[in-house]
């Protein structure tokens, strides 16, 4: 083996590669790391259907884009999502899993009772309603806190990381 080190005081060799032991992180479990490109993935294609569905919701600078046209885009959203479900499977967020599932399902009726359901509505209850199908969404959040837990797991803080100061 060939020792590098630094010659201390009285001749006390420090061996760096044995000091470099001290700070070096673990690898990753690839399973872990495999479910959290997955959830990227799942995450992904649930932005772009909600951003589909988004644009049908008027600004001062440009009038929604039709409603029908963006419940058709985000219904291909929650079909992308789900197609990459199983692709973020781990033991551990069955559950985070499954409540994600449901939300999609939710969303999807929500979404698909939504034009008939804002017909006729003014601006400000059609947004509403809008993001009544936005809101059906909200436990992928905690699905995705689930999946960064779990990813923390392997990796612990390091010493001397970021440093706060109390109360801010």
């Amino acid at each position: 083996m060939l020792r590098m080190g630094i010659v201390g005081p009285a001749s006390r060799v420090v061996i760096l590669g044995e000091v470099a032991d001290v700070w070096r992180r673990s690898r990753p479990d690839p399973a872990v790391e495999a479910a959290w490109a997955g959830f990227l993935r799942f995450a992904d294609a649930l932005d772009q259907g909600s951003r589909a569905l988004l644009a049908s919701v008027p600004s001062a600078r440009r009038p929604g884009a039709p409603l029908e046209a963006s419940v058709a885009g985000f219904l291909a959203g929650l079909e992308a999502a789900r197609a990459e479900l199983p692709s973020w499977g781990h033991p551990a967020l069955a559950d985070a899993q499954a409540a994600a599932a449901a939300a999609l399902d939710a969303a999807e009726r929500r979404a698909r009772e939504l034009p008939a359901a804002s017909e006729g509505l003014e601006f400000e209850h059609r947004n509403e309603r809008v993001a009544d199908v936005l809101d059906e969404l909200l436990p992928v959040q905690a699905a995705e806190q689930a999946v960064r837990a779990l990813r923390r797991r392997g990796h612990p803080a390091r010493a001397g990381g970021r440093q706060t100061r109390q109360g801010r």
